[in-house]
């Protein structure tokens, strides 16, 4: 059963499993390149597939919602959504420092975990515009926590800049699968186009005004010798 959608709950959890594998992504040698509006407004494809990610079996076991980012994304990613009308722009007073952005997609599949983590399965996820192309994946392997709880990074693939985590909530006969897919590059990108928002905003109000007058301060009457 697919059921595409998002939880709130989950995002402190998200936040904290993918520290490393983002502060990996920067630590690259390889100059990122920014997601453009294409990629940041798509829909990517990801799946529980037999085999491990070395050896993956290329047709599907177990579909899951695609995964998707915030629409706020393609426009701060790219800047092109400043100079388009059908694209809403935070506010950028309001919108706090630039993050790394993060596509997420909720799937419950009617399998238990067990039988998923036994199974021998790997999660991978495909390229949006060539679904032929894999851009991240991980092993399904592990030992779910008292809650039933079990998280497994995803590993970038073919140097596509993309990687993520995913969470599996076992319910008893079903699996809750949430997946993030994170994309370090976009995050200088936004900076950039926060940037030129706030500059673009501010008024001649924000700039720095003297405080008080010359002539009413005591520095005014003192003797001042030039240097030349």
């Amino acid at each position: 059963m697919r059921v595409p959608g998002r939880t709130l709950s989950i995002v402190a959890v998200a936040a904290a499993m993918t520290v490393g594998l983002v502060a990996a992504g920067l630590a690259q040698d390889a100059t990122p390149t920014a997601m453009g509006d294409d990629a940041a407004s798509a829909a990517y494809p990801n799946h529980f597939h037999l085999g491990t990610c070395d050896d993956l079996n290329p047709e599907p076991a177990v579909p899951l919602a695609d995964l998707v980012f915030p629409d706020w994304v393609a426009g701060m990613s790219s800047g092109s959504g400043m100079d388009d009308s059908d694209v809403v722009m935070p506010d950028a007073a309001d919108f706090g420092g630039a993050p790394v952005p993060v596509a997420v997609a909720t799937t419950e599949v009617a399998v238990g975990l067990a039988e998923i983590i036994s199974g021998g399965h790997a999660l991978n996820v495909r390229d949006a515009a060539d679904p032929s192309i894999y851009i991240a994946c991980g092993n399904v392997g592990g030992v779910p926590d008292e809650r039933g709880d079990l998280f497994i990074g995803l590993a970038e693939d073919e140097d596509s800049g993309f990687s993520g985590v995913a969470w599996l909530h076992d319910n008893g006969g079903s699996t809750t699968v949430v997946v993030f897919l994170s994309n370090p590059a976009a995050q200088t990108a936004i900076d950039m186009n926060l940037a030129a928002m706030m500059a673009a905003a501010a008024t001649p109000d924000d700039a720095a005004t003297p405080v008080g007058d010359a002539a009413s301060t005591p520095e005014a009457d003192a003797d001042a010798t030039p240097v030349t």
